[in-house]
Parts: structure tokens; C-alpha cells; sequence
């Protein structure tokens, strides 16, 4: 992606100042800024490149920290997130999840600063002006899932998914407005569905913006439909999940990776199975998500070698697993004390990989879980197979018509493929599984479903000025 210097000055203009919206959005060029913008602001610590993709893992049991020393997610790791915590957007220290809440709505002002002021841009042609929507609508989307799964109960928590949700953010916020109440998760879900469904229809009379980077690294309508799998997934509309994640698998637009290339794929750009990919920017020389795991800075910070594989993850997989301790880890001793660091992120700063967001084999466990509920025990364990034994030729192949058993057997297999990835805590409580850690040294180890610690607290500033919403129970 092209980052022009002059895109962090556009991204501050103050949502409410109508002057410095105005000169922001006076043509095409200004706009484009605007969004590549928006894309960079996803490399950020407390979004894509360090706390949404780390919290799941640290909170669910996959991640136990090597070191105390400015421990990052400390407060999360024990179950105990401090609505009050300062962290930072750019700390790599011992920063919680407060800072992700409000870097993610600051994102959405801008996106949405885009949709409302773009179509009344006179240059540029319109489809031009409609590709800029459509990406930023779906932006606008995924912003809004990842803050309804990180903040509020999941969708099944009550019958009719009534609970709190989040504050809906979906135009430019006035000053006079700021203070507005919590949708319900309901409400939620419908919002984030409409957003998902305008973007494929404004794709498809849109035309392509972007001179450089990979179309991967874009919103695009590939992107879209792998959301909507993911969002259905966990709305638990099993038809649709297994619709949408059967277009992208039978698009033959990708492909897994093989055995013999599954670990090197990680220290690639693009790579055949990757759907969305946040790239890293131009020089970029700072903390990254491949620090909390990079042996090859080790002892350059307290703040590298953060974050080891716990002895019950690594304990999953067999001898032949290409995913396995031997092969996708790099082991060191720290302290007298052995660690594993998972590859998948093992280098950091200037030699930081793409972020992974949505990969192919998140797409055949989608559709192996949906066809378990739909009762197409067949075709489910197909696909649970195909990642299975991908990873681990040797596997015997699996079958059976035990539905919970299969299910069981799709949540361990999500486990295994997709650690480090974001997904262990959402999927415990989306599945209202309990939490039990077995590698674990915090003040609190295990939950019983259903908790109110199977979500963040919103942050204590943001209750406190708003005092149409309340704080989640439990914090």
C-alpha cells in the first residue's frame, strides 16, 4: 500500500468540525488518503497487529507469559481486565484492552467521515467514488463485529440475543450526539449483516482504486463473503455460515497450503491461503505482533519473548503434526525454564510478516461446524479431514453420527489450526464451553459458563461521561 505522509493529518480532523471535514473531502485524491488511512490504522498495536489478535489467545489458555517484566495483557491473562487501565495505543508495555475500544471507534469516525462525505465528491468517476464506499463500509463492519465479540456476551447468551451490546457507530458523530445508549447484540448483528450485504452489492458496480499491493490486502468482495461466514458462525445461522463459507472454499480463487510449505508460508506475503492480509507499512520499525514471540531478539527488551505456547497446546498435536513444538516453534530457556514461541509471527519490527486475518482453513471449519448442526455428518467430517491431515498425513481419517462428538472434535481441530490467531476465548464462549487453563500461573484459571469475565469491561473514562450505558457486570 501506498501511505502518504500527509494521511495521519487527515485521519485527526475532529468528526464534528465541518470546515476541516470539508477540506478533507474535496476530491478523489484527498479520499483516497483518507482510506489507505483507515487500512494503516488496522497495523496498529492495540487493533490487528498485537491486542485483537492476542487477547483471545492470552485469556482462552494458548499463550502463558515468559516474562513479568512490563507483561503485556497481564491484567486479561488473569481474568481480571482493569476498566481503568492507561494503556496506550502505541505502549508495548503492560498496556489492557481500553485502548483497542477506543482506537476501533476512532477508526469508525473516519470510515465513516468517508461513506457520508464521498458521493458528494465531484471528480473521479463513480465507480471510483463507489469503490471507496464499498471498502469502507465493509471496514466499517468488521470494526463493529470485533468490538461486539470482544465487549459484548455472545449472540446465543439469551434466546433472543436482547443483552447489551455495543454503541452503534454509524455515521459522524456530533458533539451533541456522543453520548448514545447500547444497541442490543441483536441489533447489533443486524447493523454489521446490512453493512456486509451493501458492500457486495456496491462491489459489484465499483472499480478497483488501488495502483499497488495485493488485492488481499484490501476489502474486496472475496473478504465480504468470508465475514459474513464468520459473522453467521457466531450468530449460529448454520445455513448461511455454511453458504458463505462454501462460495469462498468452491470460488477456487485460493488454496490451502500444502504440508510441505505450511511453515514457510508464514514468513511470506499473500500467500495462497490467505483471504485478508493487513500489510505492514513502508519502513515500518517499531513494535509489531512478531515481537511478543521473536527469539531473534532476545534480551534486546523485556518487551520481546513475551508470549510462549502453553504445555496443553503444545501437548495437542502428534510427532507427525507439521503444526507441532518441533517444527512451527522455536524453543529457548529463559530463567532455567524452558519456552516454546510460535512461528507464526516470530519476526518482529522492520522484519515483520503481513498480518493473516482470515485464512482458507478458518473457511472449511466454518463449513465442517455448520454442516454438523445442518446433520451432514459426511461432508462435515470431510472437511475436518482435509485440515486434519493436511497438517498431519499420517491421521487417520475420522468418521462417525455422533453430532457432539464431531462438534468436539471441530472445536479441538480450531484449536490446533488457528492458534494465535484471535479466536480461542470467542470460541469458548460462543460455544459456552468452560474455561479451564492447565498451564497456568494467574490469580484465576478457569470459568464456568456462563461468566461475566468471558468479555472485556468497557473503559472506566467511557462510562463515566455516558451515562446512557453501563458497565459490564462484573467490573
Amino acid at each position: 500500500m501506498i501511505f502518504l505522509t500527509n494521511c495521519q493529518a487527515l485521519l485527526d480532523k475532529e468528526p464534528q468540525n465541518k470546515i476541516s471535514l470539508e477540506e478533507t473531502f474535496q476530491d478523489i485524491e484527498s479520499a483516497t488518503v483518507a482510506l489507505s488511512g483507515a487500512y494503516r490504522s488496522l497495523f496498529d498495536l492495540s487493533y490487528l497487529n498485537g491486542n485483537r489478535l492476542l487477547y483471545p489467545d492470552v485469556a482462552g489458555g494458548n499463550i502463558k507469559h515468559a516474562t513479568l517484566s512490563n507483561a503485556r495483557l497481564l491484567d486479561v491473562y488473569n481474568l481480571a481486565a482493569d476498566p481503568g487501565n492507561e494503556d496506550t495505543e502505541t505502549s508495548s508495555s503492560s498496556g489492557g484492552m481500553n485502548s483497542t475500544y477506543s482506537q476501533l471507534y476512532s477508526i469508525l469516525n473516519n470510515l465513516n467521515n468517508i461513506i457520508t462525505k464521498v458521493p458528494a465528491i465531484t471528480n473521479g468517476t463513480a465507480r471510483t467514488r463507489t469503490r471507496l464506499v464499498a471498502e469502507a463500509t465493509a471496514l466499517r463492519a468488521m470494526i463493529h463485529f470485533d468490538l461486539v465479540l470482544l465487549y459484548a456476551q455472545p449472540y446465543t447468551y439469551t434466546s433472543d440475543a436482547s443483552h447489551p451490546g455495543i454503541i452503534l457507530n454509524l455515521k459522524p458523530i456530533l458533539v451533541s450526539e456522543s453520548q448514545r445508549p447500547r444497541q442490543t447484540v441483536a441489533e447489533c448483528y443486524e447493523a454489521i449483516i446490512e453493512d456486509l450485504n451493501q458492500a457486495l452489492v456496491l462491489f459489484e458496480n465499483s472499480t478497483a482504486i488501488w495502483s499497488s499491493g495485493s488485492t488481499k490486502n484490501y476489502m474486496n468482495p472475496s473478504v465480504v463473503q468470508a465475514l459474513l461466514a464468520r459473522v453467521y458462525l457466531n450468530q449460529g445461522d448454520w445455513q448461511q455460515a455454511y453458504t458463505y463459507a462454501n462460495t469462498i472454499i468452491t470460488s477456487n480463487v485460493f488454496s490451502l497450503y500444502t504440508n510441505q510449505n505450511y511453515v514457510s508460508s508464514w514468513t511470506q506475503k499473500n500467500t495462497s491461503e490467505a483471504i485478508f492480509e493487513v500489510s505492514v507499512p513502508s519502513n515500518y520499525n517499531t513494535t509489531s505482533l512478531g515481537s511478543f514471540f521473536d527469539v531473534t531478539s532476545a534480551g534486546a527488551s523485556n518487551n520481546f519473548l513475551q508470549m510462549a505456547a502453553t504445555n496443553d497446546l503444545l501437548d495437542l498435536y502428534a510427532a507427525t503434526d507439521v503444526r507441532n513444538k518441533s517444527s512451527l516453534y522455536t524453543t529457548t530457556t529463559l530463567a532455567n525454564t524452558v519456552y516454546s514461541f510460535c512461528n507464526k509471527y516470530n519476526r518482529g519490527n522492520e522484519n515483520s510478516t503481513g498480518i493473516k486475518v482470515i485464512r482458507l482453513s478458518e473457511m472449511y471449519l466454518i463449513r465442517a461446524e455448520a454442516e454438523a448442526h445442518l446433520n451432514n455428518f459426511t461432508q462435515a467430517y470431510q472437511d475436518l479431514n482435509t485440515i486434519r491431515q493436511r497438517a498431519d498425513p499420517s491421521a487417520t481419517a475420522l468418521s462417525g453420527t455422533n453430532q457432539q462428538e464431531l462438534l468436539n472434535l471441530i472445536y479441538l481441530e480450531r484449536r490446533k489450526e488457528l492458534c494465535f490467531e484471535g479466536f480461542l476465548m470467542l470460541d469458548l464462549a460462543r460455544t459456552k464451553q468452560n474455561l479451564n487453563r492447565q498451564d497456568c500461573q494467574g490469580i484465576r484459571c478457569s470459568l464456568t459458563y456462563p461468566s461475566d469475565y468471558f468479555i472485556l469491561p468497557l473503559p472506566a473514562k467511557t462510562v463515566l461521561v455516558n451515562p446512557f450505558i453501563a458497565q459490564n457486570p462484573g467490573y
